[in-house]
Order: structure tokens, then C-alpha cells, then sequence
């Protein structure tokens, strides 16, 4: 194989590397991102508890770039806080006014940790719940914990954050990250089981035991990607009260998930 001169190949990668920043750029400051929200529930009547609000970037051929791929690299470029402050703002045009309206509902809105390196995004979620009228307590934020940063680092913004009345939930917990340092560091008020655990079969899987540990720390479980009946009425009978997945709804865009939450108090 002929030797490569990996200099004459690197003009071509920072070409394209600032390309796709620059479309990433253009999409957040021309509001080609969209919002979705997937309503969280209580397993004890199969009410609605609030919402988790997730990122969406649509590509002009119909399909969607998912969030596990565009955010790590908004990471990379430098565009996260740029990010997260839209999607910030976003959810507060889509559903502060239902926020308002049902002060039982909350929004749980995903976040980086290089998100709690300062308190600039505490400082913009006062001034949105002040503007709205909602009540801190309605914006949770999910964590996903991320090698590059020490949780010790951050530790004492992410008090803050709890202080000020936000709710602090540790994502994709259970699967295969090394989440103890983030819950020996961080303070969280719940732990979200991933759903590689909720759809293993009974006989394989340690979801009991993660849901012993969680509430040995005074953590609620909340079971992620639950799809089937079985699955549902498993998780109510090891005690887990918060649920979201298929099962219950797909994602929506704001409106549609309004309408679905309005529906289910119909129904019930």
C-alpha cells in the first residue's frame, strides 16, 4: 500500500469539518431545529407527570440527524452553549404556557455537562420561568454523564441549580457508563433507567437490583423505552412509579403533545 501524506489530506478535513459547523450554525440561528416531547408517566393510574423534551435536526431529504450524533459535535465546534440556550428558549415558546396553566406538569430538558461549567444557563432559566410565569420546580434537567469532565468540577454549579428549585435526573443510567462518579459528585433527584434494561428478559436482567440501588439512595427510578404491556406492569410491580417509552406515546411535536395530554385527562 502506497504511504499517504496525511498533510496534503488535512486542508480537505477542516474544509469539511467547518463546513458542517457552518450548516449546524445556520440550522440553530434559523430555527431549522425542531422540538419533540415525549410525556412522562405515573405507572399508578397511567397519568401524565410532565414531558421530556428532545432535540431534532431534519435534513432536506425528510430523514433526521439524531441528537447522538449533531451534539457531541456541537461539543467538538464549540456551538453547545449556543445550542443548549435555543433549545432552552424553545421549550419555553412551545410549552410555557401549558407549563403555566398545569403547575403539576414538568419539562425535563437534556443538558451537557460542559452545560454546568458556568451559570449562564441558570441565569437564562430564572429570567424564562419569571417571563412565563412557571414555577422552577416544572424544568428538570437530565444529565448525561460525559468522560472529558471531571463531576467534581462542576459540582458546585450543579447545587445551584437544585437550590434554585431544578430537579437534577442522571440519564441513560445502567448503561455501561461509569455513572458512580457523576451520582458520588452530583446531588440527583432521579435516576433515568436506560432502556437496554427495561426491554432485557426477566431472567437476564439486573433491574431489579438497580431499582434497589436507586431508591437505597433516596433516587426515583424512571424506566425509559417501555414498550409493551408486559413491560409496564412489570416495572409497577417492583415498585417503579415513573415510566415513559412507545408504549404510551411516541415523541410530538408541541402541539400534538398538548392535545394528547388534554385527551388523557379527557379519557380518565
Amino acid at each position: 500500500m502506497d504511504f499517504v501524506d496525511e498533510h496534503h489530506l488535512l486542508p480537505g478535513l477542516f474544509g469539511q469539518l467547518a463546513a458542517s459547523r457552518a450548516r449546524l450554525l445556520h440550522a440553530i440561528r434559523n430555527q431549522q431545529l425542531e422540538m419533540r416531547y415525549q410525556p412522562i408517566m405515573r405507572l399508578d393510574g397511567d397519568s401524565v407527570a410532565g414531558a421530556e423534551a428532545l432535540v431534532r435536526w431534519p435534513q432536506r431529504n425528510g430523514q433526521c440527524i439524531p441528537p447522538d450524533s449533531f451534539i457531541p459535535f456541537a461539543r467538538e465546534t464549540g456551538l453547545l452553549n449556543l445550542m443548549t440556550r435555543w433549545i432552552v428558549d424553545q421549550v419555553f415558546v412551545d410549552v410555557g404556557g401549558w407549563l403555566r396553566q398545569h403547575p403539576q406538569y414538568y419539562v425535563s430538558i437534556n443538558i451537557e455537562p460542559d452545560d454546568l461549567s458556568t451559570t449562564a444557563l441558570l441565569d437564562r432559566l430564572a429570567f424564562l420561568c419569571q417571563t412565563h410565569q412557571v414555577r422552577p420546580q416544572q424544568i428538570a434537567l437530565e444529565l448525561t454523564e460525559n468522560s472529558e469532565i471531571n463531576p467534581w468540577d462542576i459540582a458546585e454549579t450543579a447545587a445551584r441549580y437544585r437550590q434554585a428549585g431544578h430537579a437534577l435526573f442522571l440519564d441513560d443510567f445502567g448503561s455501561g457508563y461509569a455513572n458512580m462518579n457523576y451520582l458520588q459528585a452530583l446531588t440527583f433527584d432521579m435516576l433515568k433507567i436506560d432502556k437496554t434494561l427495561v426491554s432485557a428478559a426477566p431472567d437476564n436482567s439486573v433491574l431489579p437490583q438497580l431499582i434497589a440501588f436507586a431508591r437505597s439512595l433516596s433516587l426515583e427510578p424512571l424506566a425509559e423505552g417501555v414498550e409493551t404491556p408486559a413491560q409496564r406492569n412489570r416495572l409497577k410491580t417492583l415498585g417503579v412509579v415513573y415510566a415513559q417509552g412507545w408504549y404510551y406515546s411516541k415523541a410530538l411535536a408541541s402541539r400534538a403533545f398538548i392535545q394528547w395530554c388534554a385527551d388523557r385527562r379527557s379519557q380518565s
